[in-house]
């Protein structure tokens, strides 16, 4: 036991640091857990029809649930990589470290019903830029840009995942945080919000197909989402939800210490997160996949404890646990 908490100790101060390691690490970490994504592909969206965009993705790949899961895959591992960029160019984490990329690869795959290509998925991949752009609006130059741009994402991700549509309440509640909501850069994102859903609709329309999307909507608001988990991934999902507690707590206890810029982004991604839960109670039909939109602020919330939380044997005893949990539920989930 002594020797498995050196070597996780090794491993911990390893990631926290800065290496070449990461570029070879992740992608082999991801491939490893996710492996029956490829091996047996299912479909997590079999006989529905989908959002525009996630059904133009679908017909780029031909219908091959392999290639959508090959998509998938690239989707999760540059966002594991443009996570730690977020960090670097903003370091809301006091440090410049590679371990947002690991625990963003363990917490990814941690859910096994998730094993493959969803439109939720991509529309994570569209809001991590919109998160981007809500971070740029705090530096002060080009507003109005950066919010149109933000809003545009957040389209983006609507016409892919029905349910991203919520974030647009996200986008003026991060206004507010930023000390930025002012008419023009509610406009400029409402407007940057609408442009992709216009041009969607306009398409449909001039195709004589509108009445296929309003139905298509209507099928996927309407739709009744039920599942049934194993206990050991549900036993997984109360210990992730435990950490971000323990690391919510942490965050609150030295929130004092850090910049104000760190501490408004940090309650950004607190909101982001939370408008998440908030899609799970609002929508019946929304479910599992919403897994897919916690993905980035768990993360940075994650991370931050472990990066920075003092008490060091405590902080090993977590993360051997928290490394084991998310290998184990893809044996035991």
């Amino acid at each position: 036991m002594e020797t498995a908490i050196k070597y996780f100790y090794m491993l911990l101060k390893t990631l926290k640091g800065r290496h070449y390691l990461l570029l070879f690490l992740v992608p082999v970490l991801f491939l490893f857990l996710w492996i029956k994504a490829f091996i047996s592909p299912v479909s997590l969206t079999p006989g529905q029809d989908q959002m525009p965009l996630y059904e133009l993705l679908q017909q780029l790949t031909g219908g091959s649930i392999i290639a959508l899961n090959i998509v998938g895959a690239a989707i999760l591992i540059l966002l594991s990589l443009l996570a730690v960029r977020l960090n670097e160019r903003y370091v809301f984490i006091r440090q410049r470290t590679d371990l947002p990329a690991f625990v963003f690869a363990l917490i990814a795959t941690g859910t096994v019903s998730l094993y493959g290509m969803h439109p939720a998925l991509l529309a994570s991949f569209l809001l991590f830029f919109a998160i981007d752009c809500v971070f740029a609006v705090y530096h002060g130059s080009r507003t109005l840009a950066k919010s149109f741009e933000a809003g545009m994402f957040i389209g983006l991700a609507t016409v892919t995942y029905l349910f991203s549509g919520i974030y647009l309440l996200w986008f003026w509640v991060a206004l507010a945080f930023l000390g930025y909501f002012r008419p023009r850069e509610i406009l400029a994102g409402f407007v940057g919000f609408l442009l992709p859903v216009f041009v969607v609709l306009s398409w449909y329309f001039l195709n004589d197909n509108l009445t296929g999307l309003l139905q298509t909507i209507s099928s996927l608001y309407n739709f009744e989402f039920s599942a049934e988990y194993s206990m050991f991934q549900k036993v997984y999902w109360g210990i992730l939800a435990a950490f971000v507690l323990i690391a919510s707590a942490f965050m609150a206890n030295v929130v004092e210490e850090k910049k104000i810029s760190s501490r408004k982004y940090f309650m950004i991604l607190f909101v982001f997160f939370l408008t998440a839960i908030g899609n799970y109670f609002i929508f019946s039909s929304a479910g599992t996949e919403l897994y897919f939109l916690l993905l980035i602020p768990t993360t940075f919330i994650v991370s931050h404890y472990f990066v920075l939380s003092r008490y060091s044997w405590v902080k090993e005893i977590l993360f051997i646990l928290f490394v084991v949990a998310s290998i184990l539920v893809h044996f035991l989930g």
